[in-house]
């Protein structure tokens, strides 16, 4: 049972990625379909014969979906009362309700069960640490399929999602995603899984050529030779790809994620040499490369920054300072999951010809729409998995364990950066993948 799970977890991963990211409705349907039937079926399996005597975190995943059900909960109007906030009649009685748009909180509140459905299925599927492994490399295959594809539009010109013909960023990889921040989003969170698989088969290839007398005829013979090459390889592949992409956040918090894993890498992995060595390799061979290829779009996108943000004017720190505003007036209990793009054009100052859909920062767009004890639960509960992650890995001896920790630590410390600056989780493809790499930690830890 537990193998059809990870089967069917993988396909809709992949489907997610594959269809646009999932960015509309009717492409992430498939997706949806897959998580929450498995949810069922595994559920009623186990009112029959329990699957596992494991004990799983339940409080903070209810307390978010409870407080997202009060949103769009019709509440009654007192007498006398003028509420401020919409009408809500579907119940079948007057009232009003926190939220500012009931039905995006409704769709809103499907998502997050989804996203939490795939937790439970991946510390399921974790039980069994083939099923752990065979997930990852899911999870890097993907990476891969989407780093080769973006550098194939790049490289040849040719911008199409499979037989859809793109619009925008025509001058940079996006893979199967429609814009290329969300498309460095998925890779950064790919690439410190990649290296770290990268590390860990370093650390046995060198403990087979200590077990030999003829170190470098022992070496070269190792099994792990070629499976090593493979994942410097594929990491190598993915970081180009990401950089090709132009996204200025995406490459820093990537950079981010890479110092943090090979900070982390201490005595459970390989020595410092090694360590080292890998290091120079992976950079040695993604420098080379994009100087062969042509590095001046992505150094021309790191130019204009100053120029972006030197003026006051319409850019993200304007965006930013308006949904200030909009949380200053909603504090306690937020506008509604998946509202912002309404409840924003009450404080809207810039941009007043456009639709703002998003906050482009994460932290400040979950506050805005579950209000302040909702987005402390939602981003403390990841601070919490990642410290308890970090503490965990320095006890692991070498294995798949650590080798997994070690890459969702760097996994979520990337997303976690890229947030500051934009809306990766907001994404379906990309939370779904975030969600994922976020339980394999908790299991881990």
């Amino acid at each position: 049972m537990l193998r059809v799970a990870e089967a069917g977890l993988i396909i809709a991963i992949w489907i997610a990625v594959l269809a646009f990211g999932g960015t509309s409705p009717p492409f992430f349907l498939p997706t949806q379909m897959i998580i929450l039937g498995l949810g069922v079926l595994l559920l009623f399996v186990s009112l029959r014969t329990p699957l596992t005597t494991t004990r799983y975190p339940v409080t903070v995943p209810l307390v978010l979906v409870a407080l997202v059900i009060l949103q769009i909960l019709p509440l009654p109007t007192f007498q006398g009362s003028q509420p401020s906030l919409p009408l809500y009649g579907a119940v079948g009685y007057a009232g009003h309700v926190l939220s500012v748009a009931p039905y995006q909180t409704a769709s809103h509140l499907l998502l997050l069960v989804t996203y939490l459905t795939a937790f439970y299925l991946v510390l399921l599927v974790c039980q069994n640490r083939n099923g752990k492994r065979r997930l990852v490399y899911a999870l890097v295959a993907l990476g891969a399929f989407e780093a080769f594809y973006g550098l194939v539009q790049y490289l040849t010109g040719w911008q199409q999602i499979f037989a859809y013909v793109k619009k925008y960023y025509l001058e940079e990889a996006t893979g199967t995603y429609i814009n290329r921040n969300h498309f460095a989003g998925l890779l950064e969170m790919v690439l410190p899984l990649t290296v770290a698989l990268a590390l860990g088969l370093a650390g046995k290839l060198r403990v087979a050529a200590q077990l030999s007398e003829a170190k470098a005829r022992n070496l070269l013979l190792a099994t792990e030779l070629f499976p090593l090459i493979l994942s410097l390889f594929l990491a190598v592949t993915i970081f180009i790809a990401l950089i090709f992409s132009r996204s200025r956040m995406g490459i820093i918090s990537a950079i981010a994620s890479l110092i943090v894993i090979f900070g982390l890498a201490g005595s459970s992995l390989p020595s410092k040499r090694i360590r080292a060595v890998s290091a120079a390799l992976f950079f040695l061979g993604v420098i080379g490369i994009v100087i062969w290829v042509g590095s001046d779009p992505v150094i021309g996108r790191f130019e204009i920054l100053g120029q972006e943000y030197s003026q006051a004017g319409e850019n993200r720190i304007s965006i930013w300072r308006d949904t200030l505003k909009l949380i200053h007036e909603h504090p306690w209990f937020g506008t509604g999951l998946g509202t912002f793009s309404v409840a924003y054009t009450s404080v809207q100052t810039v941009f007043l010809n456009h639709l703002v859909d998003h906050a482009h920062c994460d932290y400040l767009e979950a506050v805005s729409e579950l209000g302040l004890p909702g987005g402390i639960l939602l981003f403390g509960s990841v601070f919490w998995i990642v410290a308890r992650a970090v503490l965990g890995y320095r006890k692991m001896e070498d294995g798949v364990d650590a080798t997994v920790c070690l890459g969702c630590i760097g996994s979520i410390t990337t997303i976690l950066v890229h947030s500051i600056a934009d809306f990766n989780l907001y994404i379906p493809a990309n939370a779904l993948v975030f969600t994922v790499v976020l339980a394999l930690a908790q299991r881990g830890s």
